[in-house]
């Protein structure tokens, strides 16, 4: 059986030749070859060198990759979805003539004709993936649109995927996003165990995620000046990069404490962090639902996390993790103060509560679903 990706998955090609993507859309791909014979993507090939957290393909024989010209941006850039239209589904006609099933992930800016073509143009069974935050009230009108258009004019019959259980219609799917294997998962447990005593050694702390003022950044630097003496960070690690990068790192020599400011990591050095933190903080404006929640449950990370989308799904505040219910340093000032407020014993129990719920966030939990709720159904 051969399925059909269609992507805004950024891939690019190393001095070697060799084609590279976004490491966890990668991984993903390569563990549905659990399920599939075959796999095409389709999705834009960029200039440049790949990020440093990009993979190779595992199977580049059952793994193939149609390049698209890259589209969207800010501005008048938003212009060449139009003018890249036709290019582009020629290329996605490719994959689609040799594929059994089509996936379509959503939102992006060529989903604005995708989708369309999708219904119109092809015989073809597939179903939706919308990871951006369904509920979002400020969504670029792009997303809104595909929104609309999934929630008015898609088949009965095709599936929709997302985070969170917010309409009605039974074609819509609340899927978890997978984020490691079940080998992982297993290995992940023994770093419930090996966490030093943050009373004693102070807090371990990290965000991973973009560096900007939208994800966060500096209201985590900001909460950090006003913490309580009493609670004493020892680290925070900041995993991620962006434009703004050097202004942070220079408001972070104020703070009384280290400061790493990593860049971009493989998923292994990531989860090292992790196994190594107390808890994440992700004060994001707003997000779908980030797979490295899901990460830090399974290594005993406890997540502060923004009211955004489905989080309350999956995060009650005060019982295994803690929801910021307004962006400010305050309210994050507040939860970390809560946090210390456990005893050493309460600790480890909300951190096995976590462990235990983190398994639904296996690639194998997410592919036994995926046969069952929609290969079952639209294949049969």
């Amino acid at each position: 059986m051969t399925l059909c990706i269609i992507s805004h998955t950024e891939h690019y090609q190393d001095e070697n030749g060799i084609i590279k993507a976004w490491g966890s859309t990668v991984t993903e791909i390569n563990h549905l070859l659990g399920i599939f014979d075959r796999i095409i993507h389709v999705a834009p090939l960029h200039e440049g060198q790949p990020p440093k957290s990009s993979l190779v393909y595992a199977d580049t024989d059952n793994i193939t990759f149609i390049p698209l010209k890259p589209s969207g941006g800010k501005g008048l850039k938003k212009l060449n979805i139009a003018l890249t239209a036709l290019s582009n589904l020629r290329q996605i006609q490719k994959g689609i003539q040799k594929a059994d099933i089509i996936h379509f992930r959503a939102p992006t800016g060529m989903g604005l004709y995708v989708l369309p073509y999708l219904k119109w143009f092809s015989t073809k069974p597939y179903w939706v993936k919308y990871a951006g935050n369904w509920v979002d009230p400020d969504m670029p009108l792009g997303n809104r649109l595909q929104k609309q258009w999934l929630q008015n004019y898609i088949e009965p019959e095709t599936q929709v995927t997302y985070n969170g259980n917010w309409e009605t219609k039974p074609q819509f799917l609340s899927f978890d996003n997978p984020c490691f294997t079940e080998d992982t998962y297993t290995q992940a447990k023994s770093a419930l165990y090996q966490k030093s005593n943050p009373k004693d050694q102070g807090w371990i702390l990290c965000f991973v995620g973009a560096l900007n003022e939208h994800k966060g950044v500096p209201l985590i630097l900001e909460a950090l000046k006003k913490l309580p003496e009493h609670i004493q960070v020892k680290t925070i690690h900041f995993i991620g990069d962006g434009p703004e990068r050097a202004k942070y790192e220079e408001l972070a020599q104020q703070l009384k404490m280290t400061i790493y400011f990593h860049g971009f990591l493989p998923k292994p050095e990531v989860h090292s962090i992790l196994a190594q933190s107390d808890a994440l903080i992700l004060p994001s404006k707003s997000e779908g639902f980030p797979k490295v929640v899901g990460e830090a449950m399974a290594y005993g990370c406890m997540p502060i996390v923004s009211k955004v989308s489905c989080i309350e799904d999956y995060i009650t505040h005060g019982d295994n993790g803690f929801v910021l219910q307004e962006l400010s340093s305050r309210a994050l000032v507040e939860s970390l103060v809560e946090l210390s407020d456990f005893t050493i014993d309460e600790l480890h129990e909300l951190r096995l509560k976590n462990y235990t719920f983190a398994r639904r966030f296996t690639y194998e939990f997410y592919n036994k679903a995926l046969k069952e709720k929609i290969l079952n159904v639209r294949l049969r």
